[in-house]
């Protein structure tokens, strides 16, 4: 029997949308949050802590009475500002569990990738979302409702807060390279041991694995409560994520791609290029493999510069 995941620690309860909705009015004193919610006093001071790591709120003493306010973060008043603006909303009974993680799948321009939910937590959670005006859906594409403006800029600042929250617990020196919805990118020193196993070593710091070692002071890790493990089609894509735009990242990416040409899996590789906006990139990586030719607009090497590297790195081109 396996056991069930607990939600990751930007997820919120129903307690504790209760509480920010109440901390609304302003500064409560606990006994009053308490007695406003029903709430017993252990279940209360659970509810403050954990709200206390997001950033949220914070907490003063005067006299015998300690009190709760929201917290002076950008992405504190956000979320108090959507609370006030769109109380309508039964924000405790909607929000709570996944519906963060489906919403913040919801930002990105490119194509929205729901696949990490299954099909009935999907209809469970955007049956909600939907009936209340929030998600929009066209052409089989769910999007925040701009009517709903405040929720997408919380999302945004608060997916910022939580990522760069979580790579300094890998390492106060490391540094975010790449980010989207709660993934991302991370550089931090050889010496870190991670604190949990969200974190996946990837990228060229993976390459010695297939006899293409890079040497490096740091470590790259891609962070996810989704993902198991990293495939080698990852660690090509996650290569080019640290710089885009950059010819030498691209080049040891293709250095990957040739080396291990026959254990690649293709599709694979595709779907998950496509998720990062990258499926054009890899055409043209594969295309430039067989032709010798660069394709045009892309961040690429020379055939002659490729060979270089590649003997470099004994590498059969």
């Amino acid at each position: 029997m396996t056991m069930r995941k607990t939600d990751p620690e930007y997820a919120f309860s129903k307690a504790e949308l209760q509480i920010l909705r109440e901390l609304t009015k302003g500064k409560q004193s606990l006994p009053d949050i308490k007695k406003a919610l029903s709430l017993k006093s252990a279940l209360l001071s659970y509810n403050l802590k954990k709200l206390q790591k997001k950033g949220l709120i914070q907490t003063t003493e005067q006299g015998n009475r300690k009190y709760a306010c929201f917290s002076e973060t950008k992405h504190a008043s956000m979320l108090r500002d959507l609370l006030i603006s769109h109380d309508f909303v039964d924000w405790e009974n909607i929000l709570p569990g996944k519906t963060i993680d489906i919403l913040l799948q919801t930002l990105t321009s490119k194509e929205v990738n729901l696949s990490a939910f299954s099909s009935a937590t999907l209809w469970r959670y955007l049956k909600e979302l939907k009936a209340r005006g929030i998600i929009t859906e066209t052409q089989k594409q769910y999007q925040i409702n701009r009517r709903f403006i405040g929720l997408i800029n919380f999302l945004n600042e608060y997916e910022k807060y939580f990522a760069n929250k979580i790579s300094k617990a890998l390492s106060e020196n490391s540094v975010i390279l790449w980010q989207r919805n709660m993934e991302f990118l991370v550089r931090a020193p050889k010496t870190v041991e991670p604190p949990s196993e969200d974190f996946h070593k990837t990228a060229t710091s993976m390459f010695a694995q297939y006899d293409l070692p890079l040497f490096s002071e740091y470590d790259i890790y891609f962070y996810s409560t989704n993902k198991k493990s990293v495939k080698l089609e990852d660690v090509i894509l996650h290569t080019l994520l640290i710089e885009p735009d950059s010819s030498r990242y691209a080049t040891y990416a293709l250095l990957l791609l040739k080396k291990t040409e026959s254990q690649i899996d293709r599709a694979y590789l595709l779907q998950e290029a496509e998720k990062f906006g990258l499926k054009k990139q890899i055409l043209s990586m594969f295309s430039f493999l067989e032709t010798h030719i660069r394709p045009k607009g892309q961040v690429l090497p020379t055939w002659d510069e490729f060979i270089v590297k590649a003997n470099d790195y004994a590498v059969v081109a």
